[in-house]
């Protein structure tokens, strides 16, 4: 989210998402991002998750290192960030979930665009339980 909270979807979102992702059947890599309040957050919504420690990578280190990541990955998944717009240049299918956004103007400018398939989940009412599902039904529209 780019150290920016009204990009972020309040608990338990993020749990939530990872336990649905991990339903798929595929292993999961989650950057801790810059660290500190971030990484603890990832942790405690991996905990919380309830998804296997064996199905989890969390990735800890440079921004080149994850772009190396999501370059090579099946599927990405994330805010509005530096992230989304790396698998969209690379044409990994990409779910962006995009909130916080001050203007129309600025989701237009910042949304990501590419050559893959891009889903999009316009977050207007940051409410888990409104967006949740939309990222369920987006999800399944990029299998």
């Amino acid at each position: 989210m780019g150290e920016n909270p009204a990009k972020r979807i309040a608990d338990p979102f993020e749990a939530q998402l990872l336990a649905q992702l991990a339903e798929t059947g595929a292993s999961l890599c989650i950057d801790r991002g810059a660290g500190g309040e971030e990484a603890e957050r990832v942790d405690r919504a991996i905990l919380l998750s309830g998804v296997p420690a064996r199905n989890v990578r969390v990735y800890d280190g440079s921004f080149a290192g994850f772009a190396s990541i999501i370059a090579s990955s099946r599927l990405y998944v994330g805010y509005d960030s530096a992230g989304q717009h790396v698998a969209a240049a690379c044409g990994v299918p990409l779910l962006s979930i995009f909130a916080g956004f001050a203007s129309q103007r600025m989701f237009e400018r910042w949304r990501p665009t590419g050559r893959g398939r891009i889903e999009i989940v316009k977050v207007d009412v940051p409410d888990p339980a409104i967006v949740l599902p939309q990222v369920v039904q987006a999800l399944h529209a990029l299998r």
